[in-house]
């Protein structure tokens, strides 16, 4: 599927801001999808005009159990994921729906830390009914992103299996630091449990420093192509809910030249990274 470089989407919860938007409760991006979805076609619109070939959904934070916490109902969540994909639907582009981890559901953080105690049996519960309504949406393929832990990612590998064997998927992983998962584990495990997936069409690393992606890839040994959209360098704050640190969303050539040599065909921008950002990347990659 992505075997010439394509260029991916930025921070989706960056061009909601640009536009006006708050984003400072649980659900994150995810709350347009039921209050406003005009904001979330309209970020959409942001980067499939500044030249993304691959829009991932706003389907990050919505899970049935965070949004019926919320007050949400069970349809609404159904809407909602329905929403999310066709949302993101433009011509001449793929759509990613958006798996948010375990962590994502939690909104303290836990993304970038894993660990969370739960075995891969509790986190198949967890996934299973999201991934369900999300391929009965019919995406091009399934982002799992933010991926903090090699159970988690197993137990989705096990699951994508389970549902519907074919679907297309990459799993990218939060990384802290050049050679680690967030859980501390290393990267070239991850790298080869995905590889093992029949029907994984990436692997990579999303929403980590950027200068960490080099020595990541640099770590494994992958068949498959690298999925790289690194954030703005920034660190997140599950308290405040806000990023803190200084914004370094531009890309270097020498950076993407290096990506691309390790194996890096689908790369973009995660939190951070602006519909401009996006554009000068595009300038970059195809050059």
């Amino acid at each position: 599927m992505f075997t010439e470089t394509t260029l991916l989407d930025g921070g989706f919860s960056t061009a909601l801001e640009e536009l006006g938007n708050t984003l400072n409760t649980s659900l994150w991006s995810g709350e347009l999808l039921k209050s406003h979805p005009d904001q979330v076609r309209a970020a959409h619109k942001l980067f499939a005009d500044a030249g993304a070939e691959v829009l991932i959904t706003s389907s990050y934070q919505i899970t049935y159990p965070g949004c019926l916490s919320q007050g949400w109902t069970q349809e609404e969540v159904d809407a909602a994921l329905v929403a999310s994909t066709e949302l993101a639907r433009f011509p001449g582009v793929k759509v990613a729906a958006s798996v948010g981890p375990y962590g994502a559901y939690l909104a303290d953080g836990s993304e970038y830390r894993g660990n969370y105690g739960l075995s891969k049996e509790e986190l198949k519960d967890f996934h299973r009914d999201r991934l369900k309504a999300l391929i009965a949406t019919k995406p091009h393929l399934l982002a799992v992103e933010t991926i903090p832990e090699l159970t988690e990612a197993d137990a989705i590998i096990e699951l994508i299996s389970e549902i519907a064997p074919l679907m297309p998927f990459w799993i990218s992983f939060s990384c802290k630091s050049e050679t680690e998962l967030s859980s501390g584990e290393k990267f070239s495990d991850a790298v080869a449990l995905v590889n093992s997936a029949p029907s994984a069409v990436a692997v990579g690393i999303n929403c980590t420093k950027p200068a960490f992606i080099s020595p990541l890839l640099k770590s494994a040994t992958s068949t498959l192509p690298y999925v790289v959209y690194p954030n703005s360098g920034r660190e997140w704050d599950a308290s405040a809910k806000v990023w803190l640190g200084p914004v370094n969303s531009s890309f270097e050539l020498s950076d993407i030249q290096a990506w691309k040599s390790l194996g890096a065909t689908v790369i973009g921008g995660c939190c951070g990274v602006s519909p401009k950002d996006i554009a000068g990347l595009g300038q970059l990659i195809k050059g």
